[in-house]
């Protein structure tokens, strides 16, 4: 099975932004403040669709049905979700303060059987970026529920100023925001965000989006504080010269990056890869069949378990910088 490539998803959201056309080369389609694109899904709000042949026009959904076990390298429990979703985020303005329900939060509140942990690696930041992640030591519940009420929840969240490289992991449960920030996002498929805090933002009709105190609090995992950014852990691969780093190994996913000043074969031959392109030109190839096919910033492609051996090779005088995540075994 060759390498598969998804057609993005743009969403228009209020704190978007147009980096994601100016720096990763998304076609938006109007002038509208896009905050989104959703590069790889198979949740009920948007279904993924390949983009180029010999299967193109087919849904994540009916691959995953049909040919589950040859994507992810081991049998797939009829009925099973395809598990992750991938985004390009450009959070130009702050977004609410939110947090995402854990699977049981989820199913209980929401009936759904997914909850929400999440990763974002920084593309790009602005001179007055931030992210608020985490609550500030020994804040409570009433601490933060007084905060609402006086419109100062920032001061109970931790919060620091974003650098490009900085990977910041956000299980279910953590209350956080942004703004300023161009973000790779990698997430269980779940939709589920409970607003706690919108800044008082209004739309052009002088409207304003809904709040879930009840639900955003009965998510929040009081038992984390900060959280910082991740500290990587570089990993021996075959390349003497790429550099290979785990930032993010968990119950959902484990999420790596590869700095490549050479060629690299692919490190998961035997389970289903997806590479996120986060800096420079590089190409694809398999050892047969003949795919080759050049990647720039800002694409996806999904390395299916059954693939032919594929290997990654920088275009002339660059280093490009790709994001991969696998599922745990099991």
């Amino acid at each position: 099975m060759d390498p598969l490539i998804f057609k993005p998803y743009l969403r228009p959201m209020p704190w978007g932004g147009r980096r994601l056309e100016s720096l990763l080369g998304k076609n938006l389609p109007d002038a509208e403040k896009y905050g989104e694109s959703w590069e790889l899904s198979g949740h009920p709000h948007h279904v993924s669709v390949v983009a180029e042949e010999p299967l193109r026009g087919t849904p994540l959904t009916e691959l995953w049905r049909q040919s589950g076990e040859s994507l992810l390298g081991r049998p797939v429990p009829e009925g099973t979700p395809f598990p992750l979703l991938f985004k390009f985020l450009d959070c130009h303005d702050v977004f609410s303060v939110q947090v995402h329900p854990g699977d049981e939060q989820a199913k209980r509140l929401r009936d759904e059987s997914l909850g929400k942990t999440e990763a974002w690696v920084v593309l790009d930041a602005l001179p007055d970026a931030r992210i608020y992640a985490g609550l500030k030591p020994a804040v409570t519940r009433s601490d933060l529920e007084r905060a609402l009420d006086t419109e100062t929840a920032a001061e109970c969240l931790h919060s620091f100023t974003p650098r490009p490289g900085d990977c910041v992991f956000l299980p279910a449960g953590v209350v956080h925001a942004a703004r300023g920030v161009l973000l790779a996002e990698v997430q269980q498929s779940s939709d589920i965000t409970f607003r706690l805090f919108d800044w008082n933002r209004r739309d052009a009709q002088g409207r304003t989006r809904p709040l879930h105190r009840a639900e955003a609090l009965a998510s929040v995992d009081w038992s984390r504080g900060p959280v910082h950014p991740v500290l990587p852990r570089d990993w021996e691969n075959a390349s003497t010269i790429s550099r290979s780093q785990r930032l993010v190994h968990c119950n959902y996913f484990q999420l790596d990056r590869h700095r490549l000043a050479g060629k690299l074969a692919n490190p998961y031959p035997d389970c289903m890869s997806i590479w996120m392109i986060l800096d420079g030109d590089v190409e694809l190839r398999q050892s047969s069949g003949g795919y080759r096919r050049r990647f720039r910033r800002g694409e996806t492609v999904l390395i299916p378990a059954a693939g032919r051996q594929t290997s990654w090779i920088p275009a002339a005088d660059t280093v490009p910088t790709l994001l991969a995540v696998t599922l745990p075994a099991g």
